[in-house]
């Protein structure tokens, strides 16, 4: 049985209930029912301790809504745990396919940028287009950076523990390739600057590129990064090595320290 809704701050209360309904749709009805049960419970406890405490209105509302915001990934975490418990044998089927998917493009993308890096190097450095001399070695060392950074990527992706760091150094091979690596390729090659003079749009098109695949692969990062319990591994590992080397380093100085004190003597 639903808890009546709260009456203090109802605009806030509102937003938490709509909030509460959208992150429990598509789940079971009864499982949803008690998830705004429990919503509508903890508003009205909230709303009788800021009576009993003298808080005003407009306060409650803002700590309400706080509190939301404060939640909001608790509950997303929530949502997709009671979404693997209750999928069908497909859904699992699909979600573990697709899954699959995301890292080969991944790959395929740091790849492309690879390749492409090393063509613009090469381009540039035998262009003899417009500009400086300057403006051509400042065009080549970006791609360089562009391709050392994306061979980086690339070896970082291949093993699981370091794969998330490698989609940051993705991310900025893109920026220095489609950044500043393609611009020295304009004034380097003929048909490139053609090409782009004649698309009104290049520009932003290029930019929009940079966003798309920044937020690509920061979004990868994010699903590789370790979890918490992981790092807590890695860092419980590191505390070892580290009390052992410094146990080695001990014992080989103790005898060290002892032939001082004899020659000193």
């Amino acid at each position: 049985m639903s808890v009546a809704p709260v009456s203090a701050a109802p605009a806030a209360a509102g937003t938490v209930r709509a909030w509460c309904e959208w992150y429990t749709r598509g789940l079971p009805e009864p499982l949803a029912a008690e998830r705004r049960d429990e919503v509508a419970s903890d508003l009205h406890e909230h709303a009788a301790w800021a009576a009993e405490q003298g808080i005003a209105e407009r306060d409650l509302g803002r700590g309400i809504r706080l509190r939301m915001l404060g939640g909001a990934l608790a509950d997303l975490s929530w949502r997709r745990q009671q979404l693997r418990a209750h999928e069908t044998a497909e859904a699992t089927a699909l979600r573990r396919n697709a899954r699959g998917g995301l890292p080969v493009l991944a790959y395929t993308l740091a790849l492309l940028v690879l390749v492409a890096s090393g063509g613009v190097v090469l381009r540039v450095l035998l262009g003899t287009g417009p500009g400086s001399a300057a403006f051509h070695a400042q065009g080549a060392a970006s791609a360089v950076l562009a391709l050392a950074a994306s061979a980086c990527a690339l070896a970082l992706m291949a093993r699981r523990r370091t794969r998330w760091v490698g989609a940051l150094w993705a991310i900025v091979a893109v920026y220095c390739l489609l950044r500043y690596g393609t611009k020295a390729l304009v004034h380097a090659s003929a048909t490139s600057s053609q090409l782009v003079y004649s698309a009104a749009a290049w520009d932003t098109f290029g930019k929009l590129l940079i966003v798309g695949l920044t937020l690509f692969f920061l979004g990868m990062a994010v699903r590789w990064a370790p979890s918490r319990r992981e790092m807590d591994r890695g860092v419980r590992a590191v505390a070892r090595a580290s009390t052992h080397v410094s146990a080695q380093a001990s014992r080989v100085g103790e005898p060290l320290a002892v032939s001082r004190e004899a020659v000193g003597g």
